[in-house]
């Protein structure tokens, strides 16, 4: 029988086990009263946000008393958001860069068989992959390391890069960021590639690293063959890609053939199938809301948790509201 998520249900999470002292370590302790929040509350499911509170008391008071079903934290402005000063008539004063990678972006290119919000083994090692590409390249290219991954509580995960520099950054500052990882293009669903760069040594390295090992090693024989691999050199790739624990752009270059019409097709396939697909409004837009870390998802009952192990990590594992409230 299906449990179903009722307001009871909701606001004994909340007056009894959701971690608030976790979740102010999450977000840190200064202007708490001039933080956004934004939550989903009422039997139509109504969104309201310009609001905030002078303590957690106060906030935890509302969450209980409301029942939400989905809770958002924002951006710190400087003076509290209310309905007598909204967010667009004060002053912004930071907001944490949050990366948002849900399964259903990959959609077109999922050969699984899932659409939407479902998942499984095979496409949500795409959202796992992505994680760990985005996270090597915030430390090792631009030196943050406050990163905290959290689970959405449905289909997708979230990255806060906490570090207060990039905190503060501007539209213009989060698309520059976005601009260096994007190398898909879909503003008319024409799903367009750039090419690979040579000038960005890092990146192009983390590409074949990571995004071409995981192509190559979960590719087939007969697929690898239609690019213009002969199939038993196609099958010695796939089994030394397979057995190489430190793969790289040297490594790629010396198993696929010097031929440039098959390693640009070859390399536009792996960007296409495997690169990162991160939703950029989430990350430009400075006054986006965001799930709340340690809340309840109201579609499914799961917990946004922290995920320390993005690798042994899957959506079933996530603990649900009922479980934390035996």
């Amino acid at each position: 029988m299906e449990k179903k998520l009722t307001p009871e249900v909701i606001s004994a999470y909340y007056e009894k086990k959701f971690p608030v002292e976790r979740f102010m370590a999450f977000i840190g302790l200064s202007n708490f009263k001039n933080r956004e929040f934004g939550f989903v509350v009422g039997e139509h499911n109504r969104f309201v946000r310009n609001i905030s509170f002078q303590n957690t008391e106060k906030m935890l008071e509302f969450m209980v008393k409301n029942s939400v079903k989905d809770a958002y934290v924002g951006a710190v402005f400087d003076t509290p958001p209310s309905k007598e000063h909204p967010i667009q008539k004060i002053k912004w004063n930071y907001r944490e860069f949050i990366y948002d990678i849900d399964i259903d972006e990959y959609d077109l290119v999922r050969t699984c068989g899932c659409q939407g919000a479902q998942y499984c083994k095979e496409c949500w090692s795409l959202v796992q992959d992505a994680t760990v590409f985005i996270d090597k390249t915030m430390r090792e290219d631009f030196g943050f390391h406050d990163i905290i991954w959290i689970f959405s509580g449905r289909r997708g995960v979230h990255g806060w890069v906490r570090n207060p520099i990039i905190q503060k950054f501007d539209k213009n500052q989060r698309v520059a960021i976005l601009d260096y990882l994007t190398f898909i293009h879909d503003e008319k669903r024409s799903q367009s590639i750039d090419e690979i760069p040579n000038e960005s040594k890092p990146l192009r390295n983390r590409i074949y690293a990571l995004t071409a090992k995981s192509y190559l090693e979960k590719i087939t024989p007969k697929k690898l063959h239609e690019f213009g691999i002969s199939v038993n050199k196609a099958k010695d790739i796939i089994k030394q890609v397979q057995n190489s624990d430190d793969f790289d752009h040297t490594k790629y270059n010396i198993l696929i053939p010097n031929d440039s019409a098959v390693r640009k097709k070859l390399s536009s396939e792996i960007i296409l199938r495997r690169y990162p697909r991160i939703d950029r409004k989430v990350t430009m837009d400075t006054n986006r809301v965001s799930r709340m870390p340690y809340s309840i998802h109201g579609k499914t009952g799961q917990i946004a948790i922290e995920i320390k192990d993005i690798k042994n990590f899957y959506p079933d594992s996530a603990p649900t509201v009922w479980e934390a409230l035996m």
